[in-house]
């Protein structure tokens, strides 16, 4: 099992790393957000580390190697996959669309139209995933992600739909702003003006 690899970036694609360890190239799928954090690689080659899991896909008689930058996401890819119906690539789809303090706030909230808008989560899943982590999101190491502003923030992902902007595009604006104590008008105006930015 490898758990963990300190390397130099030789490669990167928009959903995976080729990771120099000593010689050994190991191809490591990463979290979309992840990716971007390193986009601003260039020609640099740059030494990271990051913690991965490995899954074997039976059926194709392939393996994967996932990573992560921080621990925590690593631990919140095990949750999602430990649960039924989620599998690997849906949980990086979820952790490429959504940061672990709105996962742990819309579950305790049990804000299942929230959870829908996330990329890989349909109806049933959005359930299974509300009914089968509530308990762990009420658990004390998670207390600091509560102060998020979910249903506030679905509204405003539907507004910026409306307008023409793309799901994922909408989620990432607003990721980026401070949304807690705004009402839904505020957290729009202060999406587009992170959208036009770009």
């Amino acid at each position: 099992m490898i758990s963990f690899l300190r390397g130099k970036v030789i490669e990167l694609g928009k959903t995976y790393i080729i990771l120099d360890v000593n010689g050994v190239g190991y191809s490591v799928y990463l979290p979309t957000k992840a990716i971007d954090s390193l986009s601003d690689i260039n020609n640099e080659v740059k030494e990271i580390g990051v913690y991965t899991q490995m899954f074997f896909n039976q059926r194709e008689g392939t393996s994967r190697l996932y990573g992560f930058l921080k621990k925590e996401d690593l631990g919140t890819f095990d949750l999602l996959t430990s649960i039924s119906g989620i599998g690997p690539k849906n949980a990086m789809h979820i952790l490429s669309s959504i940061e672990i303090g709105e996962l742990v706030a819309a579950v305790s909230k049990e804000d299942e139209g929230y959870l829908r808008k996330v990329s890989g989560l349909g109806p049933k899943t959005a359930k299974r995933l509300i009914v089968e982590l509530k308990d762990i999101a009420k658990k004390p190491e998670f207390a600091r992600f509560l102060q998020g502003n979910v249903a506030n923030e679905s509204e405003a992902i539907d507004a910026l739909i409306s307008l023409g902007y793309q799901k994922n595009m909408a989620i990432e604006a607003i990721r980026k702003i401070s949304s807690k104590k705004k009402d839904v008008e505020e957290i729009v105006k202060e999406a587009l003006k992170a959208l036009s930015k770009k």
